[in-house]
């Protein structure tokens, strides 16, 4: 028995998605991340999107970082001390210590906490988001 495939391509703001048809399945392939993103994760389509337009309204991630000698993202003790990740709009100069979220207007607006120059003790922070990854410079480790 023969099996056919069809295979669709799309070009979507910039980057290309390929959809392959069997039946009722669908897969992609991996999507392009722009220079202006930080690369190295494969992530979805609607990350990507959220992604770019968050960038384009300003925002952008600073990873939490290791403010003891001790501290690592390898390093499981819990003693160690961390500075927090913060979200801040470089337009705005908003600060946000959660994910920005979207109003009506379609603005990504944060919750006004600033948590930049504080630190915390009690261990590593968590993994970062695929989000909180992709609009950040350096630091952290790769999300699953």
């Amino acid at each position: 028995m023969k099996k056919i495939f069809t295979v669709i391509t799309l070009s979507l703001l910039s980057y290309t998605l390929v959809l392959c048809q069997k039946k009722e399945t669908v897969c992609q392939t991996e999507i392009s991340i722009p220079s202006y993103l930080r690369g190295g994760i494969s992530i979805d389509s609607t990350t990507l999107l959220i992604a770019k337009t968050m960038c384009k309204q300003g925002w952008v991630y600073y990873m939490p970082a290791p403010k003891g000698e001790k501290a690592s993202w390898n390093n499981t003790d819990e003693s160690t001390t961390w500075w927090y990740g913060y979200w801040k709009n470089i337009e705005t100069n908003k600060f946000s210590d959660k994910t920005p979220k979207r109003n009506k207007s379609g603005m990504f607006v944060g919750n006004n906490k600033k948590q930049g120059g504080r630190w915390r003790k009690g261990g590593k922070p968590r993994t970062p988001s695929k989000l909180e990854w992709l609009l950040s410079k350096h630091g952290g480790i790769k999300p699953n």
